[in-house]
């Protein structure tokens, strides 16, 4: 898959082992009856088959996951059972716990009609939604029904799909960055780029149904982005988190890997030059070490370079390939240095630092770089990875 980066079998090795140590924090992590969270036993619990978010370890604090990062995990570790790694049974028993615990997030309350087939943000019945969580949460359901033909979990998906289309998204087909799935409600701070990332679950229905109705809800966030893009003021723009700001900086969320996606289904030149425009911007970001800027952005950046230069490799190019593989091989070296290895602490060790501009700071082990790690770590290593690709023939 990666040939055309010429990495020696060493070097595939070192990254597939890599993502092997990140699996191993997130089946470590997860809360079940043979590793609880303790003091508490976890039989029928709510908070059965639930992962970690975050460790702070100068505060010695665990925060649970929601929706987002259970879907992100789930597609982590589906993806690893199709690898030469050892003990892969334990990974197929965190997805199918982790999947039970997934599923009881999605809502199908009927007291809340415009709430139908959403997800609850982080604990079941929770009237508070992130649709931008949300959409990663059926990354994972489609993750499932891939790894395990299980039809229940892609039903679940279409199900998110037309919430997502519909009321999890404004006028204009563009998701809004909150959702009071009580009140059927939807607001957005800004029309911010970093929501159209979650338009890939059009995109992966699309391929699995043939359904013309995704690549309509599709083109709707693509044509908004591109919008968003033309009208940039070049000042609201922000290292740090989504919603405060119109343009991201280094983690997009996936915004540019959609506008790729569109462009192969469209073959539209809008999406190319702005997807184009946007990897070069972040490329001019890019510091010595190989990191990018932003909470993650490294890991989000360079999983985009290398989707841009597996298009190249299929007839699409996006960028040329010359100005893609350096930065690309700089940063993914540069990520395995942010992987804990050396606390051998099930609740660290493994695990991806994150929380900080350019990846500068070791103090939490955070889901968000360990799960986007593990997805670029396998892809490298010449693995399928497909939550974020595109260009898959």
């Amino acid at each position: 898959m990666t040939d055309y980066l010429q990495l020696k079998d060493d070097e595939k090795s070192l990254f597939l082992n890599a993502a092997r140590l990140a699996a191993n924090w997130m089946v470590n992590t997860q809360n079940t009856e043979q590793r609880p969270w303790a003091p508490y036993r976890v039989n029928q619990s709510a908070d059965q088959g639930r992962f970690l978010e975050k460790v702070n370890l100068a505060r010695d604090d665990r925060m649970p996951s929601g929706v987002w990062l259970t879907g992100l995990y789930l597609c982590s570790l589906t993806a690893m059972d199709k690898t030469p790694v050892l003990n892969r049974d334990r990974y197929r028993y965190a997805v199918e716990c982790g999947a039970r615990f997934l599923k009881s997030l999605q809502c199908f309350d009927a007291r809340w009609p415009k709430a139908v087939g959403g997800f609850h943000e982080v604990w079941p019945g929770q009237p508070y939604s992130a649709p931008r969580d949300a959409a990663t949460g059926a990354f994972g359901l489609v993750a499932l029904h891939e790894a395990t033909g299980d039809k229940d979990a892609l039903d679940r998906a279409l199900r998110f799909a037309q919430w997502y289309a519909t009321h999890g998204s404004d006028a204009d087909g563009y998701p809004w960055d909150d959702f009071n799935l009580e009140t059927g409600e939807g607001t957005s701070r800004k029309r911010g780029d970093w929501q159209a990332g979650g338009a890939l679950i059009y995109v992966m229905l699309q391929e699995l149904t043939n359904d013309e109705q995704w690549k309509t809800a599709l083109r709707k966030v693509l044509d908004v982005l591109v919008d968003i893009c033309a009208n940039d003021p070049g000042t609201d723009t922000a290292y740090t988190f989504h919603g405060d700001n119109i343009i991201s900086i280094g983690n997009d969320d996936f915004a540019t890997t959609a506008l790729m996606a569109g462009y192969k289904l469209f073959q539209d030149c809008r999406y190319l030059e702005c997807a184009a425009s946007r990897l070069r911007a972040e490329l001019a970001r890019q510091a010595p070490s190989g990191a990018f800027p932003g909470y993650g952005g490294t890991f989000v950046t360079a999983l985009e370079l290398l989707e841009a230069l597996d298009m190249a490799e299929h007839g699409m190019e996006v960028l040329p390939p010359s100005e893609i593989r350096e930065p690309l091989l700089r940063a993914a070296r540069h990520t395995l240095a942010l992987q804990e290895t050396a606390i051998l602490d099930r609740f660290v060790h493994g695990g991806v630092y994150g929380e900080s501009n350019y990846g500068q700071s070791r103090d939490i082990v955070h889901g968000r770089d360990t799960g986007y790690a593990l997805q670029l770590w396998l892809r490298l290593a010449g693995f399928r990875a497909p939550t974020y690709a595109v260009a898959k023939g």
